[in-house]
């Protein structure tokens, strides 16, 4: 289910350790998957956050998955990708595992009007999202 957090619009569901956080902060949504939640849960918060209009298409992106240790389920993102007409903005993944720039590779293929980037720490991957962008 959908929640407020704060006053702010956001989505959870799982605990502690297996989890799906959606929130937008000044701006920039910003996606945290810890454990090993199951990845649909990832598309129902997009979709009810789109639906309700707290998510635009065009938003800059911080998905954090440094914690995360599941399966991705590819019929669920291939999914997300169809939700909408995401792009034109940049999306930060934060993860320690420097295989996961070949998942970003096939992310990028099913949302490819975002420009996609792998950090492994979170200020850097601010300082990229909130940098000016060059057209």
């Amino acid at each position: 289910m959908s929640e407020l957090t704060a006053g702010r619009p956001g989505f959870r569901q799982g605990d502690r350790v297996d989890f799906v956080d959606i929130r937008v902060h000044d701006g920039l949504l910003i996606i945290e998957i810890g454990g090993a939640p199951d990845t649909a849960k990832v598309l129902s918060g997009l979709q009810a956050g789109y639906e309700s209009g707290w998510i635009r298409t065009d938003m800059p992106t911080l998905v954090d998955v440094s914690d995360f240790h599941g399966k991705i389920d590819w019929s669920a993102i291939k999914r997300m990708s169809e939700l909408a007409a995401w792009g034109g903005a940049r999306v930060a993944y934060i993860s320690p595992d420097r295989f996961f720039a070949f998942v970003i590779k096939a992310v990028s293929i099913l949302f490819p009007r975002a420009l996609h980037r792998l950090f492994s720490d979170r200020r850097s991957a601010l300082l990229w999202l909130q940098a000016p962008q060059t057209h």
